[in-house]
C-alpha cells in the first residue's frame, strides 16, 4: 500500500475541486473504490495512475514524492 501516492492524488483532487465522486466517475468505477485508492488501501495500477494524471493535470511522477517534508 502506498499512501504518499494516495496523498498526493487527494491534494491535487482537491486543487481542481473535484470530489471523489466525479474521478471515480471518470475512471468508470465506483467511489469507495476510488477512495480505496486515496487512502492506500488498494494498490494503484499504472494505467490508473496514467489516466488520474491525465484527469488532474499533473505528470505522472508528481504522485511518487512527498516534498511536505
Amino acid at each position: 500500500m502506498n499512501t504518499v501516492i494516495g496523498k498526493k492524488i487527494r491534494l491535487a483532487r482537491l486543487e481542481k475541486g473535484y470530489s471523489q465522486k466525479n474521478i471515480a466517475d471518470l475512471l468508470y468505477m465506483e467511489q469507495p473504490s476510488f477512495c480505496r485508492l486515496e487512502t492506500g488501501m488498494r494498490e494503484i495500477r499504472v494505467s490508473e495512475l496514467e489516466k488520474i494524471a491525465v484527469i488532474l493535470e499533473k505528470p505522472v511522477n508528481y504522485f511518487f514524492f512527498d516534498n511536505a517534508g
